[in-house]
């Protein structure tokens, strides 16, 4: 399927509005699969293997840079008003990320990832601008498009076990074009979610189509992730959209019964996993506090935590670690409380936006905006105990958007 095809044809779909941002935005959204792997351009050492060779990763940035700077320089004029009160606390949350990078351990490093949410936020400023103008079409049939085409080359990949030392270092599970397989996951749980809720609303059969096809895939490609976060997260998810459904306390209780047995199972479960790791997320999380009460105010930096776990860390074998296991401790230990403080503000103004819309959405876009609400639900739930930067640097940011001009507008093809 001609990704990019459905990307540009705005003509074909009867777009109106900012022609070049809607393209802009289309083929970001198409190609967030592929962005892990601009890691390869970092000092940072792949906790995987990457699929995409180092120049496809240069030519990648060079795309996503012209990208974020067409969608920007095509929506600045009107950009802050359409992003309403979620403008200002997108940009200290970038801000706090690139004070956190210039007073960090490598600061090199640390750009990346100011370099990264600001594409992110360009890409948020797009979207509120664009997306009552014709760009809904556009972008959900990117994503699930893209989204279908990665699902289905990560189960492949599983299926001829290629590339073998992928296959290898991920124990057999499904990677995709990410690095590791939790990665792969937190993308699939922003896809099944969302596809889920675009083929309950859309009109036109091409997208319909196309998001019952990519909710299918990508429900069993993260079966074949074997991320037990990832598993949960969809479960919290999923049990978020029940209990919204029927409001009773039997269900809540029937629920949280059920949350909780399978809580107990993962606990347990181990098929794909390297059995020595169980437990070596609790010397990061020591060796993170550690950081923090070292550099409490801007943190040790993005990226930064690699560069001083092995002077921080415990007794033991585990002598390296790329990052704090949780999105919220990461904050802590690489941003510090300033950046802690802008997160906490970032998603108290989108929460405070987003249950204002949910409750004067329309009954198509309340639909549409509780599929968001339990994609955020699923990934929040896995980034609670792993940092997955596709959501954190990629992802995160831009939907937050999407979810607010959906429940607004719906999908647009009425």
């Amino acid at each position: 399927m001609n990704v990019p095809a459905i990307a540009l044809s705005s003509r074909a779909l009867g777009l109106r509005g900012p022609r070049p941002a809607i393209a802009a935005l289309g083929c970001a959204f198409a190609i967030l699969p592929f962005s892990p792997a601009l890691i390869e351009l970092t000092a940072i050492e792949p906790p995987g293997v990457a699929v995409m060779p180092r120049a496809l990763a240069q030519v990648l940035l060079v795309a996503l840079l012209l990208l974020g700077a067409a969608a920007f320089a095509a929506t600045r004029a009107r950009a802050a008003a359409a992003a309403g009160s979620i403008a200002a606390p997108v940009a200290a949350y970038a801000g706090s990320w690139a004070l956190a990078a210039a007073f960090g351990v490598d600061p090199l490093t640390g750009a990346w990832y100011v370099v990264a949410i600001a594409l992110a936020a360009a890409l948020h400023l797009a979207i509120a601008r664009t997306y009552a103008a014709g760009a809904a079409a556009t972008i959900f049939g990117a994503f699930l498009a893209s989204g279908l085409g990665v699902s289905l080359l990560g189960l492949a990949m599983v299926a001829t076990r290629t590339p073998a030392a992928a296959y290898a270092v991920a124990h057999g599970r499904a990677v995709g074009t990410f690095l590791v397989p939790g990665e792969f996951a937190g993308y699939l749980l922003f896809l099944v979610p969302v596809a889920f809720g675009v083929a309950l609303c859309a009109r036109g059969r091409w997208l319909r189509f196309v998001a019952m096809s990519s909710a299918a895939a990508g429900l069993v490609a993260l079966w074949a992730t074997y991320s037990r976060a990832g598993w949960y997260g969809l479960s919290v998810g999923a049990a978020l959209l029940v209990f919204v459904r029927y409001r009773k306390p039997a269900v809540a209780f029937g629920l949280i019964a059920a949350l909780a047995l399978e809580a107990v199972w993962l606990l347990g479960f181990n098929d794909h996993h390297n059995p020595s790791e169980e437990y070596s997320r609790i010397p990061i999380w020591i060796a993170s506090l550690r950081a923090f009460s070292l550099f409490p105010l801007t943190g040790v930096g993005p990226g930064g935590f690699r560069e001083l776990f092995p002077g921080l860390r415990p007794p033991g074998d585990l002598t390296v670690a790329f990052h704090p296991h949780g999105y919220v401790l990461e904050a802590c230990v690489e941003t510090g409380a300033c950046g802690l403080a802008a997160l906490a503000f970032l998603w108290c103004s989108f929460a405070r936006s987003f249950a204002a819309r949910l409750r004067d959405a329309t009954a198509t876009a309340r639909t549409l905006g509780l599929a968001f609400a339990a994609a955020f639900v699923a990934t929040w739930v896995q980034a609670g105990v792993d940092c997955i930067h596709v959501l954190e640097l990629g992802a995160w940011i831009p939907f937050m958007a999407l979810a607010l001009e959906a429940t607004r507008h719906g999908l647009g093809d009425a």
